[in-house]
C-alpha cells in the first residue's frame, strides 16, 4: 500500500506544472528511483517511466532554453545527468536484489525460513523483465533524445561494470534500441526548438554507453549526424563553449595585474565557475573530452557523407579560433616574454591553484580537437573527394588554422608533442606543399593575424616561422622573399630586431632560431639562386653580429655550415659567384685570429641536442674555438680546386686557439683536433674529396700541422697563440714570409 501511495504522489508531483524548488525537484528524483526499484508490476514501471518522461515539472523549464541565460546549459545537463543516473541506480539495485534472492532460493531459504532470515519476498521483476519494462515506457508521448537517456541508464546499471544481468538477445535489443533511439533523436534534432539539447543529451548519453556497445551496434550509429553533432555540442556552450571562460577571467574584477604579478584568487566568479565545469560529473562533456573525441573519431571513420566530415572540420575551426582570439583578448594573462620564470610572475595562490586549472582545461580542448583533426586528416588521405584537388588544399589549409588557433597552448610545456598533433601538423603540411598558390594563400592570411602585445607577437611569429619553412622548395622566389625572408629578418639582424633590448628569454631564442631555419630553409633551394648571393653575405654578417650574444657556438656552426654549403658545388650560386663561400671563410679565420677566449657558458639547446644524439655533455668552447671548428665544419663542402689550401689554412689557425684550462692541457684545441679528423675520416666527405684529404693528411704533412703545428719540419706560421700578419690564404708570400 505504501508502495501505491508513493506512486500516486510521484505522478501527482510530475503533472504540477509550477516552477518547482530544487529541494522539491530532488524529492522527484528520490521518489522515482525508489518506485522503479520497489514495484513489483512490470506494467506499473512501464507507467511510471511514460510519466516520467513527460513530466512538466522535470522537463517544462528546458522546454525552451535562454541562450542568453549562463545557468541553463549547466542546468539542462545537470538534469540529463540525472536522468541516467535515476536508472542506473535502479538499475544496479534491481540486479543486486535479483542476486540476492537467487542465492535465497540456492540455499533453501523461502517462505517462512527467507522471511526468519530477514529476506522479503515481494516477488519484483527480475532484470530482464524490468528492463523491458522500461523500454517499453519510452513511448511515442516523449521525444526520442529522452529515451536515450533512459535507456543508457538501464545498459549502465545492468552490464556495467561486469555486472552481465541481460541474457545475449536481451542486451543485444536493448544496445539496438540505444542506438536506435540515438539516429532518431540526431534525425530530429534540426526540427525540434529544443535541438541543442537533443543533440547534447545524445552526445553525452553515448559518450556513456559507447564502451559498453559491441561492434555491431556501433557500426549502425549513423556518422554523417553524429560527427557534426559530437563537434557542435564540444565547441558549444555544453561544452568548451569557444573558450568563454578566458573572457570570464579577463572581466573579473578580481583578477588583477602589476607589473610584476598576476593575481587571480580562489574566491573569484570565474575560477568558481571553471571548477564547476572541471569538476562537476554532470558536465561531463568538459570532464570526458577524451572519450568524447574518441568517439568523435570512430564517427569520422563511419560518415557516408564528405559534408560531414568538412561540417566537423569547420566546427573545430570556430572553435580554435574563437578560443584563440579570447585568449588574444585577455591581456591579463598573458606572461611577458622577457620572464624566463612564469612562476614568478604568479602570486602563490595563482601559481598553486587557479593557474593549473585553466591549463589543465585549455589543453584538453587541445587534445580533444587534435584527435579529431587526426581523423579528419586521415579521412582526407583515402577519401576520394576529399582528396580532390577542389578539396584538399582547402581541408589541410583549415587543418594548420585550427592548429594555429590553438597554439597559445600547444606551444606552452611541449604540450604538442603528441602523436595525433604531429599526425596532422604534418601530414596537413605534406598535402598542402603541393599546391603552391593554396600554400601562399595560407601563409599570407596567418601573416594578417593581428599581435598586440609582444608575448602575442613572439607566440605568433614563432609558429609562423616553424610552419613556413617547409614551404621554402614549393614556393616561387618572390613568394620565399616576402613570406619567409622578410618576416625573419627583423630577428635574423640584431639591429632591426623589435626584441634586441630585451634579454633573450627561452621563448625569444625559440623564435631566433626558427627565424634563422627559415632564412637557410630559402637559402638552401635551388631556384632562390639570387636570394642566395645577394643575401648570403647579409646573412653571415647577421650571424658574426648574433654569436656568442643571442645564439650558441652550436647554432652559429651549424648555419655557418650550411651557409657555405649552399654557395659551394653542386649549388647553381656557385656558378655566378665561385668565390663568396671562399670569402664569408676568410672572414671566419680573420675573426678567429682576435676573438674571444673565455669559455662560453652551455646553452640548454647544445644539452639538448647532446643528448638527442646519445652523447654526454658538450665540449666546451671558447668564441675563438668556436670559429676555428666552424672553419673545419665547412671543409667537406668546399670545392675540390681550394680544399686542400683551406685544409691547410684551418689547420694552422687551430694553433692560433689559446686555452685556459685549469689542468693546463690544451682542451679547447685537442677538441678541434679531434673535430679535423673525424670530418677526414667520418664520411663527411665524399669519395674524391676524401681522397684529396688523406693524400693531404699522410704525403703531404696535413696530419703532423694538425697535431704538432710543424709540416716537413717546418713551423707552421700561425701556432701557440702567436698570430700571422693579416692577408689573403693563398697570396704570394713575401721574401721573408715562410708562408706554406
Amino acid at each position: 500500500m505504501a508502495t501505491e501511495r508513493l506512486l500516486k504522489t510521484t505522478l501527482t508531483l510530475y503533472h504540477d506544472s509550477n516552477a518547482q524548488p530544487s529541494t522539491q525537484i530532488d524529492r522527484v528524483f528520490g521518489s522515482t528511483t525508489s518506485l522503479l526499484t520497489t514495484l513489483t508490476n512490470p506494467l506499473n514501471v512501464t507507467l511510471l517511466t511514460s510519466h516520467f518522461l513527460t513530466a512538466p515539472s522535470i522537463w517544462g523549464p528546458l522546454s525552451a532554453p535562454s541562450p542568453s541565460s549562463t545557468s541553463t546549459p549547466e542546468a539542462a545537463a545537470s538534469t540529463c545527468f540525472r536522468i541516467i543516473s535515476v536508472f542506473n541506480t535502479a538499475g544496479i539495485h534491481v540486479r543486486r536484489h535479483e542476486l540476492e534472492e537467487n542465492a535465497a532460493h540456492r540455499h533453501g531459504l523461502a517462505g517462512s525460513a527467507a522471511y526468519r532470515q530477514g529476506i522479503k519476498e515481494d516477488r519484483r521483476p527480475d532484470s530482464e523483465t524490468w528492463a523491458r519494462a522500461v523500454a517499453q515506457g519510452a513511448d511515442s508521448k516523449s521525444p526520442r533524445w529522452r529515451h536515450l537517456l533512459v535507456l543508457v541508464g538501464v545498459l549502465l546499471g545492468l552490464e556495467g561494470s561486469d555486472r552481465q544481468s541481460l541474457s545475449r538477445s536481451r542486451r543485444a535489443a536493448l544496445e539496438e534500441g540505444v542506438v536506435a533511439a540515438a539516429n532518431l533523436a540526431l534525425g530530429e534534432a534540426a526540427a525540434r526548438p529544443d535541438g541543442a539539447l537533443s543533440r547534447y543529451a545524445v552526445v553525452m548519453g553515448l559518450n556513456y554507453a559507447f564502451t559498453l556497445l559491441s561492434e555491431h551496434a556501433r557500426v549502425s550509429l549513423q556518422g554523417d549526424l553524429l560527427l557534426p553533432a559530437i563537434v557542435d555540442v564540444l565547441a558549444g556552450p555544453f561544452g568548451f563553449d569557444g573558450g568563454r571562460i578566458l573572457e570570464a577571467i579577463a572581466m573579473d574584477p578580481l583578477v588583477t595585474r602589476s607589473p610584476t604579478v598576476l593575481q587571480w584568487p580562489e574566491a573569484s566568479a570565474s575560477f568558481q565557475h571553471l571548477r564547476r565545469r572541471e569538476t562537476q560529473q554532470a558536465l561531463s562533456i568538459v570532464a570526458s573530452a577524451g572519450p568524447l573525441a574518441a568517439m568523435a573519431a570512430f564517427a569520422v571513420e563511419r560518415a557516408a557523407s564528405p559534408q560531414a566530415v568538412l561540417h566537423a572540420l569547420d566546427g573545430l575551426l570556430a572553435l580554435a579560433e574563437a578560443a584563440g582570439a579570447r585568449w588574444a583578448a585577455a591581456g591579463v594573462l598573458h606572461v611577458p616574454p622577457t620572464v624566463s620564470d612564469e612562476a614568478s610572475f604568479l602570486s602563490l595562490e595563482t601559481a598553486q591553484t587557479t593557474w593549473p586549472l585553466l591549463w589543465q582545461h585549455l589543453k584538453k580542448i587541445l587534445y580533444a580537437a587534435a584527435v579529431i583533426l587526426q581523423a579528419l586528416v586521415g579521412r582526407s588521405l583515402l577519401d576520394r573527394v576529399l582528396a580532390s584537388d577542389g578539396v584538399a588544399p582547402g581541408m589541410a589549409a583549415k587543418a594548420l588554422r585550427v592548429l594555429h588557433g590553438l597554439d597559445f597552448v600547444a606551444s606552452r610545456d611541449s604540450a604538442s608533442h603528441f602523436q595525433a598533433y604531429q599526425f596532422a601538423y604534418l601530414a596537413s603540411i605534406d598535402i598542402l606543399a603541393r599546391y603552391p598558390p593554396a600554400t601562399a594563400g595560407l601563409l599570407e592570411h596567418l601573416r594578417r593575424v593581428p599581435s598586440s602585445d609582444d608575448a602575442l607577437r613572439l607566440a605568433g611569429d614563432l609558429f609562423y616561422l616553424n610552419l613556413a619553412e617547409h614551404f621554402a622548395a614549393v614556393l616561387p622566389a618572390d613568394a620565399c622573399d616576402s613570406l619567409l625572408i622578410q618576416p625573419a629578418l627583423p630577428y635574423v639582424a640584431p639591429s632591426t630586431s623589435a626584441s634586441s633590448h630585451h634579454q633573450p628569454s627561452p621563448r625569444m631564442v625559440e623564435v631566433f632560431e626558427a627565424a634563422h631555419s627559415a632564412t637557410l630553409s630559402v637559402l638552401s633551394c635551388p631556384h632562390n639562386a639570387s636570394i642566395a648571393a645577394a643575401l648570403g653575405p647579409v646573412y653571415a654578417e647577421a650571424l658574426f653580429a648574433s654569436f656568442p650574444a643571442r645564439i650558441s657556438a652550436r647554432q652559429f656552426r651549424l648555419a655557418f655550415k650550411t651557409l657555405i654549403q649552399i654557395l659551394s658545388p653542386p649549388f647553381p650560386v656557385y656558378a655566378t659567384h665561385p668565390d663568396l663561400a671562399e670569402t664569408l671563410l676568410e672572414m671566419v679565420r680573420y675573426k678567429a685570429i682576435g676573438a674571444g677566449t673565455a669559455l662560453l657558458p652551455l646553452s640548454p639547446s647544445d644539452a639538448e641536442a647532446a643528448a638527442a644524439l646519445g652523447g654526454g655533455a658538450p665540449d666546451a668552447v671558447s668564441e675563438q674555438s668556436a670559429l676555428v671548428l666552424t672553419l673545419i665544419d665547412a671543409l667537406p663542402f668546399l670545392s675540390l680546386p681550394v680544399l686542400e689550401e683551406w685544409m691547410t689554412t684551418a689547420a694552422e689557425t687551430l694553433w692560433a686557439i689559446q686555452d685556459y684550462n685549469s689542468s693546463g692541457l690544451p682542451v679547447l684545441r685537442q677538441a678541434a683536433q679531434r673535430r679535423f679528423w673525424e670530418v677526414l675520416g667520418s664520411g663527411e666527405m665524399d669519395v674524391e674529396r676524401a681522397a684529396i684529404g688523406v693524400a693531404w693528411w699522410g704525403n703531404g704533412g696535413g696530419g703532423e700541422l694538425v697535431m704538432t703545428g710543424h709540416r716537413g719540419g717546418v713551423m707552421g706560421s700561425i701556432q701557440r697563440g702567436r698570430p700571422e700578419p693579416a692577408f689573403m690564404s693563398g697570396a704570394l708570400p713575401g721574401p721573408s714570409q715562410n708562408k706554406l
